[in-house]
């Protein structure tokens, strides 16, 4: 059976706003078409109306033309001048006049929307070339030996006769566009319905869909990280073996994975600290330790679901990401020195991490010199510095205070300040800071064992002209500062 292929937290919101936005779309689209296409129609056939409605004046401008050229025995040129005459009629050039009604029935052929209508002024242009004939005829008799009765007779038999059946073929025309528009209206109200039937049925698919999805994206996000929540209170307790399953490959299987390495390599480094409790890799351990801090994880991981239930998907994706950068520097494959730039990155995601809690209280900044960047260093050097700086200085001080942390090089010096403008400490805390920085491992208090371990372990590596030295003022700032050589000896 093929394995069913994983999708990631990205992925999935993608998916959840592709479902909300493409039918919607879709909907949009498919009801703009409709519109158009009726507005278009309506607007074709009113064109046409309005067209022929412009043509009706013909039988009473061409019967009166010709009744003056009868009685007056004018010439059809001079009544092409469109005089107005005394009931408002203005006279027409009758063939001149006959040629541009045809080009009108022409345009009225190619415009109409029904086949009736073009039928109709196909028969109108042949009625009209009929009656073109007679009006030569008529001119004939005018200009001839025809009597003043005969001219009337035959305009009344072959001149008035056409022009009406001239305008009824345009009031035909007007019916027919007319009726073909009430066709189109109904038309336009059964598809206004299949519209909105159409745009209801895929609006609840939608809905259906996303919410669909946004549970599974909600029990993708809450319900692995509930475990390691768990989990992660018995790691609290001391058991070291237990283990997540994974099952996806999204950002929350990476943090899956990052808690089964971290508590995998955390029981074996408890039982190198059994077995060699006075070394220095006792001290090392003990300082990953508090890098890998239970309650550290679990308050983090508390924050996680609080952002995921809020539907805050980008912060959660931020919070996984640097939580598990954090502890993939924190672990660093079991090296025991790293670079000056996995250091900063190391520092960076654990101060992420609590931006997150403490934005109210707290901004940071950290600006390394390019030329450290490469230099190496030994693990977790400034993150115990910058975490005592957070719990010691900026949570006890009323208002935003910085964490700022430094790093450059001094002739074959390279030198780190991590400095907080937080509470600061008297002359008297310093000093019992200060000294206890200095004692053996077994007279240590536990509340600065990370600052005096950093100590020894510089002075281990470097020499005891290096190592760590802290100054501070009450109510004004806290800086502690690292000078160790750009290499080892």
């Amino acid at each position: 059976m093929q394995k069913q292929k994983k999708i990631s937290l990205n992925q999935r919101l993608l998916l959840i706003a592709g479902t909300a936005f493409v039918p919607m779309l879709f909907c949009l689209m498919y009801a703009l078409v409709s519109l158009n296409n009726a507005t278009t129609a309506y607007s074709k056939i009113t064109h046409n109306v309005t067209y022929a409605n412009q043509c009706m004046e013909f039988k009473d401008r061409m019967d009166y033309s010709m009744y003056l050229a009868v009685i007056g025995k004018k010439d059809y040129e001079v009544l092409g001048k469109g005089e107005m005459t005394v009931n408002g009629t203005v006279t027409v050039d009758p063939l001149k006049y006959i040629g541009e009604t045809k080009k009108k029935c022409m345009e009225l052929s190619n415009l109409a929307t029904v086949e009736i209508s073009r039928s109709q002024m196909r028969r109108m242009q042949n009625i009209l070339e009929s009656l073109e004939y007679r009006v030569v005829e008529m001119e004939r008799m005018i200009n001839g030996e025809g009597t003043y009765d005969e001219n009337m007779d035959y305009l009344d038999q072959n001149i008035y006769m056409l022009t009406s059946i001239i305008e009824e073929g345009f009031i035909s025309y007007i019916q027919n566009e007319t009726t073909n528009l009430n066709e189109v209206r109904k038309e336009q109200e059964e598809q206004n319905r299949r519209v909105y039937s159409f745009c209801i049925g895929i609006s609840i698919l939608a809905i259906s869909a996303s919410v669909y999805f946004t549970i599974k994206a909600l029990q993708s996000v809450t319900v692995p990280i509930r475990k390691l929540c768990d989990l992660t209170q018995k790691v609290a307790e001391g058991d070291f073996t237990v283990k997540s399953k994974v099952d996806d490959m999204d950002e929350i299987a990476v943090l899956t994975r990052s808690f089964n390495e971290m508590t995998e390599e955390i029981g074996g480094l408890v039982d190198d600290i059994k077995e060699k409790e006075k070394n220095l890799y006792l001290m090392e351990t003990k300082l990953l330790q508090e890098q890998i801090n239970p309650h550290f994880l679990y308050n983090t991981l508390d924050t996680i679901v609080w952002l995921a239930e809020d539907r805050q998907y980008k912060a959660v994706v931020s919070m996984v990401t640097s939580l598990s950068g954090f502890f993939r520097s924190t672990l660093s494959s079991g090296k025991d020195f790293i670079t000056v730039r996995e250091e900063e990155n190391h520092i960076e995601s654990y101060l992420k991490i609590q931006q997150v809690r403490y934005q109210d209280i707290m901004e940071y900044q950290i600006e390394m010199e390019p030329e450290t960047l490469d230099i190496m260093i030994p693990k977790l050097l400034l993150q115990p510095l910058v975490e005592n700086a957070l719990y010691h200085g900026v949570k006890k001080k009323r208002g935003k205070s910085t964490i700022l942390v430094r790093g450059w090089c001094e002739e074959e010096r390279l030198i780190f300040k991590v400095i907080d403008n937080g509470k600061g400490m008297t002359l008297e805390e310093l000093d019992h800071l200060r000294e206890n920085i200095r004692r053996n491992p077994d007279e240590r208090t536990s509340k600065s064992f990370g600052l005096a371990n950093i100590n020894q372990r510089i002075q281990h590596y470097y020499g005891k002209e290096y190592g760590l030295f802290i100054e501070s003022e009450l109510g004004v700032k806290t800086e502690a500062t690292i000078i160790i050589k750009t290499s080892l000896s």
